[in-house]
Order: structure tokens, then C-alpha cells, then sequence
């Protein structure tokens, strides 16, 4: 069986609003998390149970992007205007832009062409792939830490499930 899991990013453009990752897994702990004791209310992620991923849209968007919108203080930005762009997916739910406009005017959604390769896609340009860099050194600094310590008839392979 293939474990995965997703973790969604969201920011703004000049990257001053910090919003925690979002974690989606289909059970309420992950293994790894079980393993190693893990609490999940120290580490600076969002955890969501899902079986499906599809109906996930609208709660990540009502619980994370739209609450720390509206979380933003008035002082700092005089007149907060948001502006979610996300991919032409068919998972997004039709009428999203409309749903938005009801509760949170100060929202515009604006869709990407369909097919746009990564390099239209903001997120794709700098926050997926450092936190993809940073996340393979750390990987490979624990596997290599582990290799040091372990006996000499563990290998490389059995370092990495060790973590």
C-alpha cells in the first residue's frame, strides 16, 4: 500500500502573512508521527483527516487563507484586499468565486489557464521548491547521522525507515 500524505502551501505575494502549512493525511496520526511521538500541537503545521481530498477546498479555504485574511489588523493594512489564485483543477468546487463574494467581498479568486506549466504558478517557483531542498538535506543529515551511529551491517536503506 502507498503512504502519502499532502501538504498544502498559502501565502501572499510579499510573503509578510504567514500561513502554517496545511498537512492532509487519511488517518488522524500518521505513522511516522505515532512512531516517534510526535505532538502535533508544537509543530507549526495545520492537521486535516481526510479520506478524499476533494471536498477539502472549501474548508482549507474557509479555516486557513479566509480566517487569516480576516485576522490581518486594519492598522497594517488600511484596506485589506486578498486576491486567491489557485490552478484550474476540476477538484475546486463550482460557484467558488460567488460563495466568496457572499462572505468575504474583499476576496478575488482568480483561476490560471488550464495547462500552464509550474513556471506560471507562483507557488511552484520558490516556496514548494526550497521547502523541497530543505526538506532532502534535512532527510539525507538524519540518514547519514544514522549511518555513523548504527552498527556496521546496517546500510543506507535501513537508516532511512529507521527515521
Amino acid at each position: 500500500m502507498k503512504d502519502c500524505l499532502t501538504l498544502l502551501f498559502c501565502a501572499n505575494a510579499s510573503g509578510d502573512l504567514k500561513i502554517k502549512p496545511l498537512l492532509i493525511y487519511h488517518s488522524e496520526n500518521p505513522r511516522a508521527f505515532k512512531k516517534h511521538k510526535v505532538n502535533k500541537e508544537q509543530l507549526s503545521i495545520l492537521c486535516r483527516l481526510t479520506q478524499s481530498h476533494m471536498p477539502l477546498v472549501c474548508e482549507v479555504g474557509q479555516s486557513v487563507f479566509w480566517s487569516c485574511c480576516q485576522a490581518v489588523p486594519c492598522g497594517q493594512y488600511p484596506a485589506v484586499k486578498a486576491k486567491l489564485l489557485m490552478d484550474n483543477a476540476p477538484a475546486h468546487p463550482l460557484g467558488l468565486e460567488e460563495d466568496l463574494l457572499e462572505d468575504f467581498n474583499f476576496i478575488k479568486v482568480m483561476f490560471l489557464p488550464p495547462n500552464t506549466t509550474p513556471l506560471h504558478q507562483p507557488m511552484d517557483q520558490q516556496v514548494i521548491s526550497n521547502f523541497k531542498k530543505l526538506y532532502k538535506r534535512e532527510l539525507f543529515r538524519r540518514c547519514f547521522e544514522m549511518t555513523d551511529q548504527a552498527s556496521p551491517s546496517m546500510n543506507f536503506s535501513e537508516s532511512i525507515l529507521t527515521l
